[in-house]
């Protein structure tokens, strides 16, 4: 048992330090980007003073005397040769000494703040770690006692162990049968364990699989496009505007799909805040509705509130809630046609909104699955729209941790309606987190 504990804490410090190994190359790397990005940004600003447009084509070049440092290498004297920094491009000069220096404390300071965050959560990184480890030494420790405990018995569970070791655990269709009636509980249990690994293993895996995919169409569009900028773009002035807009076009998609799969995993970790209070349900809608038409000229959306209704809830994730259906909608519905948001009370009590569009409709089969993340009902249609199939993953993980629930109903190339129905009782965030529910 001694020897378990001891391989326990060292598998514990390999996880740790792993962890805080990979943790300080995200320090290095925000640092490096967090400096060239102040700097590219004081740059353009100096210019803009001096020319109207940005010019790709000016020479530029950035000049210290760092022959004051070499001389005599002081912190002092390395202060002063930064400020005789002299920022050029074309026929202009620009001091950038003082930005310089300030821009090497607020880097220092971070870095220094990031040594000392990256040093305190070690020990919390390490017991994390263990405790995480803890139950497979358990697991071992139980096993060697129930070998011994066999030795000196007329139970044997050579039956047993000769199972376990044959079954290919990522063979859905293969199970533990021993035959013995003694050994059917733990079967049972063993069983079921595999079971909830393995479906485990391949949701993580398809949704690993789906955001490999769905970043790798962003990357390769920019990077086709800076390669064509860098042959041709720079001299043929229609190229650089296609380029650059395609460039920003797809970062912003990529940015969006990275927020929705932090939004998630923070959800998962049981990071995300929730901010419960009570607002009016009606007026938020109001809200989107006014957004939607601004937004969205190309659809007609009609407001139905019959009621004033009041919830208490998260008005933020209510409202992203919102917005992420009305986008559904006005993806999936063909231009002129409308768009409804309705509020009202529900049969048994509870507060709703809902959205309901004239547009292609979903397969009554696919219904059941839209909430599921990166589920594409038509993936050519899904790319063609710029979804990435997370927005009512998202709704529904805010809908589920305010201890409501959805109900769809759709028909093809009639409309789909959506409603969200929040519980009469207020719903503590804390004990209705979904990261703590089997779904």
């Amino acid at each position: 048992m001694a020897n378990n504990k001891t391989d326990s804490s060292s598998i514990a410090g390999q996880i740790a330090a792993s962890r805080q190994l990979e943790r300080l190359g995200h320090y290095l790397l925000y640092d490096l980007l967090i400096f060239l990005f102040s700097s590219v940004s004081w740059c353009i600003a100096a210019e803009a003073n001096y020319v109207n447009f940005f010019d790709i084509d000016l020479e530029r070049s950035i000049n210290f005397d760092f022959d004051i440092f070499t001389a005599n290498a002081t912190a002092d004297n390395f202060w002063k040769a930064l400020e005789t920094g002299v920022y050029s491009f074309g026929e202009y000069s620009v001091k950038c000494g003082a930005f310089a220096q300030v821009l090497i404390c607020a880097v220092s300071i971070l870095g220094l703040i990031q040594v000392v965050v990256w040093l305190v959560t070690f020990l919390p990184e390490y017991f994390r770690a263990k405790k995480m480890l803890s139950p497979l030494n358990k697991i071992a420790v139980t096993a060697t006692e129930l070998t011994a405990a066999a030795h000196n018995s007329q139970y044997n569970f050579d039956d047993i162990e000769s199972a376990i070791g044959s079954i290919d655990p990522m063979d859905s269709d293969i199970h533990i049968s021993t035959g013995n009636r003694d050994l059917k509980r733990i079967e049972k249990a063993i069983n079921d364990l595999l079971d909830r690994m393995r479906e485990a293993y391949k949701s993580q895996s398809r949704f690993v699989s789906d955001a490999s995919h769905e970043l790798r169409t962003p990357i390769a569009v920019i990077k086709g496009y800076a390669d064509m900028l860098d042959r041709w773009g720079k001299s043929d002035e229609k190229i650089l505007d296609e380029g650059i807009t395609a460039i920003k076009n797809e970062s912003e998609n990529m940015n969006k799909l990275v927020e929705q799969l932090l939004f998630l995993a923070r959800g998962d970790n049981g990071r995300q805040p929730v901010n419960m209070s009570e607002f009016s349900l009606s007026d938020m809608i109001r809200e989107v509705h006014t957004e939607a038409e601004m937004i969205d000229p190309d659809h007609t959306y009609n407001l139905d509130i019959k009621d004033e209704i009041s919830v208490f809830a998260d008005i933020s994730m209510m409202k992203q809630t919102a917005r992420i259906l009305c986008d559904n909608a006005k993806k999936y519905t063909p231009a002129g046609n409308t768009i409804t948001l309705r509020v009202m009370n529900g049969e048994n009590g509870e507060k709703c909104f809902e959205v309901q569009d004239t547009g292609i409709g979903i397969d009554e089969k696919d219904i059941p699955l839209i909430f599921d993340r990166f589920f594409r009902s038509d993936p050519a249609r899904t790319r063609e729209t710029g979804g990435t199939g997370l927005g009512l993953s998202i709704a529904k993980w805010i809908v589920d941790r305010h201890g409501g629930h959805f109900e769809a109903i759709s028909y093809k190339d009639i409309g789909t309606r959506i409603t969200v129905c929040l519980p009469n009782t207020p719903v503590s965030a804390e004990n209705n987190n979904p990261a703590k529910q089997t779904v």
